[in-house]
Formats: structure tokens, C-alpha cells, sequence
């Protein structure tokens, strides 16, 4: 009995030595794993900052290029108000000269107060210029062609001039600049007068610069023939 009492008591040193051991271990792996989940959580922690930087900088580059366009809208604004109403309508194409392409030919317009003073048909001097170029024109790249000249007014009706109505100031119009250009050299065979009045206007007569692009003379060189006579 007396050995059995001995052996328990030197057996419980060891137990309380094997039971330590045992709580030590799973702490240590208690610790192991909670400085795992702290390392994710700092890197997660980072790579939120990270995202975030670049998120932020992205911002601000769309900012910074939000501000370079718009300054360059601004000054595109600024080129495009400073740009000079031409004198002379569209200088376009088909060969240079003012000349636009249409169908069956080409065309060039001359705005009516550049060659004319309000209600009149008698060319003014620095018209003449003009017409003696398109002239040119005529007898050159196109000698081929017949050569409509269509006069057009604005819709303000006719007071002062002694004119009937706009159709009668059109066809005065475009009859003068017909026979400034048979002066030139143009065959008159070639050369037709034609007016439209008010009545074939290209902006609205609402405004005081519609109107004015409203008054205006068409030349039209085109390659179909017009010969009445045989028809």
C-alpha cells in the first residue's frame, strides 16, 4: 500500500510537467496562427492603400487632362472667333478659284453687297475685280460649259428703288454681272440671266446676317448644253 501511495506521488511531477507541455504547444500554435491572420490582414491593409494610390492618381490625371482639353477647347473657341467673315462666299474646292462642285458641274457665289449698293444693279468698282477672275475661269477651265448666273434678294420688300418686286432687282442683277462678263470675253451664246427673287433663300430672313447671305449672285458652270433653239 505504502509503495502504491509512493509511486502516485512520484508520478504527479511528471503529469503536471506532461499537462504544462501540452498547454505551452497549443498556445504556441494559438500564436502561430494569429500572427498568420495579422500578416493577411496587414497585406490585405496594403493592398487597399495600394489600390487606393493608384485610384487616386488615375483621378488625378483624368483632372489634369479634363483641364488640358477644355483649354484647348478655349482656345479653339478664341481661333474661331477671330477668324474673319469672308467677303466673298466659299472659297471651296473643284479646282480652287471659289468653285464648288454641284451636280452637273460647278458653282461660285458672290454675296449681292459685295457687287451691288442696296437696292441697285450697277456693279460697284471693287466688284469688278472679282468677276474679271471668275471670268477667267470661264474662258479657261470651263469653255466647255454653259454658264447659268442666278441673282437672289433678301425678303424685305422693294420701296425705295422703283423696282416692281425682288424678282425684277434679281434679274437686273445677275443681267449686269452677264454682261460684265461678255465685256471680258465670255460668248454671250454661252451666258444665261436668270432671277429667283427672295424666293430660293439659304439662311433665314429673320436676321439681319441671314438676309445678307441671302442677297447674293450664283454663277453655275455646268456641261449639259442649252440650246433652245433646237428643241
Amino acid at each position: 500500500m505504502e509503495r502504491v501511495r509512493w509511486f502516485g506521488l512520484a508520478m504527479m511531477p511528471l503529469g503536471a510537467m506532461l499537462c504544462s507541455t501540452g498547454c505551452t504547444a497549443q498556445l504556441k500554435e494559438r500564436v502561430d496562427l494569429l500572427t498568420r491572420d495579422n500578416q493577411q490582414l496587414m497585406d490585405e491593409v496594403m493592398a487597399a492603400r495600394d489600390a487606393r494610390d493608384l485610384e487616386s492618381q488615375a483621378r488625378e490625371m483624368c483632372e489634369q487632362d479634363l483641364i488640358a482639353a477644355r483649354r484647348e477647347t478655349d482656345g479653339l473657341r478664341t481661333q474661331l472667333a477671330n477668324v474673319p467673315e469672308p467677303q466673298l462666299i466659299e472659297r471651296v474646292v473643284d479646282g480652287g478659284g471659289g468653285w464648288q462642285s454641284v451636280p452637273g458641274g460647278s458653282m461660285i457665289a458672290v454675296e449681292g453687297d459685295v457687287l451691288f449698293q442696296s437696292g441697285k444693279v450697277t456693279l460697284r468698282s471693287g466688284a469688278k475685280k472679282e468677276l474679271a477672275s471668275i471670268a477667267r475661269d470661264v474662258m479657261g477651265r470651263f469653255s466647255d460649259r454653259e454658264i447659268l448666273v442666278y441673282g437672289h434678294t433678301d425678303s424685305q420688300p422693294i420701296k425705295k428703288s422703283g423696282w416692281k418686286d425682288n424678282y425684277e432687282l434679281s434679274v437686273q442683277r445677275a443681267l449686269a454681272v452677264v454682261r460684265y462678263l461678255q465685256e471680258q470675253g465670255v460668248q454671250p451664246a454661252r451666258l444665261v440671266a436668270c432671277g429667283c427673287g427672295e424666293h430660293r433663300p439659304r439662311s433665314s430672313n429673320d436676321s439681319k446676317d441671314g438676309r445678307q447671305r441671302n442677297r447674293r449672285v450664283e454663277l453655275f458652270a455646268l456641261t449639259a448644253g442649252i440650246d433652245v433653239a433646237a428643241r
